[in-house]
């Protein structure tokens, strides 16, 4: 019996290695789709597109984009299922991490399948864009954390150590607070909802929630690369 396990065990260890192998490669892809479906929907936006002043969701208005909407559309879904298939076969972390990924990735692919209006909701999908967007990057964070903690034994970890990666693990969540505080500035002071015109008087763009969520994206990209491609698949896969 003994050694029938130890004949199988290579075996079961090569199938989890290619499984994480095949897991990373979909994330990367999932990504690449991501940013390519943006990109195309910002070529084919009807007027000049400036990132910083014009929030993700501008282009996937079909009244607003109507040549281009869809393929921000097909980039969220085809992300969303790539960052499923991710989390179910390269990420076997703790109940957090695990369902926060999940349930984000979950309602990116969903906010573009979901018809308006649904469940009472008039616009679902921004709901559920919000619920992805804070989901995937606590998710984020909490992986990274981990990871960067594991990467020395327990008994070599010292407290600097392990505040250097909080402070390095909750980049991800730093501009989703820093959008919220913009965007509560701008309801303070009354000013209108982020467009070209903020550009046209002057308004800083650091007051402007469309270039934090810009930049959420692109920090939220590098650290999912990182974590699935750049460091040993053993170190995502842990219990608590």
């Amino acid at each position: 019996m003994a050694a029938c396990q130890l004949i199988g065990a290579p075996e079961v260890l090569t199938s989890r290695s290619s499984k994480s192998q095949a897991a990373a490669l979909a994330m990367a892809l999932g990504l690449l789709a991501f940013w390519a479906g943006l990109a195309m929907a910002a070529h084919s936006y009807p007027s000049e597109y400036d990132w910083r002043y014009m929030t993700i969701s501008t282009l996937l208005y079909p009244d607003r984009n109507l040549q281009g909407y869809e393929w921000g559309w097909a980039g969220l879904v085809i992300c969303g299922i790539c960052g499923l298939y991710w989390v179910r076969h390269g990420v076997r972390a703790d109940g957090f991490a695990t369902l926060s990924l999940a349930a984000g990735y979950g309602c990116m692919a969903l906010c573009a399948l979901v018809p308006s209006p649904f469940l009472g909701l008039p616009k679902p999908h921004e709901t559920l864009a919000v619920i992805a967007f804070i989901a995937i990057c606590a998710g984020v964070s909490r992986l990274s954390f981990a990871a960067l903690t594991r990467r020395k034994p327990p008994s070599s970890q010292t407290g600097w150590h392990r505040l250097c990666a909080l402070a390095v693990s909750a980049l991800p969540l730093l501009p989703v607070f820093i959008a919220a505080a913009a965007q509560t500035y701008a309801s303070h002071a009354h000013l209108p909802w982020v467009s070209l015109a903020w550009r046209t008087h002057g308004i800083a763009v650091y007051w402007s929630f469309a270039f934090w969520e810009w930049i959420a994206c692109g920090i939220y990209t590098a650290f999912v690369l990182w974590l699935a491609v750049g460091i040993s698949p053993s170190v995502l896969n842990y219990r608590r």
